[in-house]
């Protein structure tokens, strides 16, 4: 953004335009995303677009970075819901969240994975959607080897299908026996291992 908004009118202001992005986004996708269009919904002068995003992408990313800071509800409840959960049913759980979620907003998630370079994301993100991935996982695994490692795969591996599936097979995120075959694989690769540290002699 060229500038971050500050008093009350101007924070309605950003609102209102990410609001119309993310309406045309997902009506018409990148064909009818343009600033002007953007601003014509918004109701907002073009001239006030420009003052807080110098193009598009930059609605974009600001419109990503809105998303994954959560416009809904506090997440701390249903992490916390999902942690007393035995491993199993946890992930069950855990897949059905990623996929409903991707299935319910894929437009905006296919123009993100498409339009703005994984840096970008990674950039957004800050660590921070790792970090909410490993606190549900707390005290479920023993393991003698790194446990951020062996998480990294798991979440890298739910990641990669499901935004799989958002640009390439988006009827297999309404599929239960999809969803089930990608518990077992997150299942299966924890279970194994599951283990105790080695006691020393």
């Amino acid at each position: 953004m060229r500038k971050t908004p500050v008093q009350k009118r101007s924070q309605l202001t950003v609102g209102y335009i990410l609001d119309a992005a993310a309406y045309i986004l997902a009506k018409d996708g990148l064909k009818g995303f343009t600033t002007n269009r953007i601003a014509e919904r918004a109701g907002v002068n073009i001239s006030s677009l420009y003052q807080y995003f110098p193009d598009k992408t930059a609605i974009l990313e600001a419109l990503q970075r809105r998303h994954m800071e959560g416009g809904g509800p506090d997440p701390a409840p249903t992490l916390a819901r999902l942690q007393a959960l035995p491993l199993k049913q946890m992930l069950r759980k855990l897949v059905d969240l990623a996929f409903e979620e991707h299935a319910a907003n894929m437009q905006m998630h296919r123009t993100f994975l498409r339009e703005l370079p994984q840096s970008t994301r990674d950039r957004l993100d800050g660590g921070e959607s790792l970090g909410k991935f490993l606190s549900i996982f707390d005290g479920k695994v023993r393991t003698s080897g790194d446990r951020e490692q062996l998480y990294f795969i798991a979440r890298s591996c739910l990641l990669a299908i499901v935004h799989g599936c958002v640009c390439e097979k988006p009827r297999w995120l309404k599929s239960p026996a999809m969803r089930e075959d990608v518990v077992r694989l997150l299942y299966g690769f924890l279970k194994q291992r599951n283990q105790a540290p080695p006691t020393r002699a």
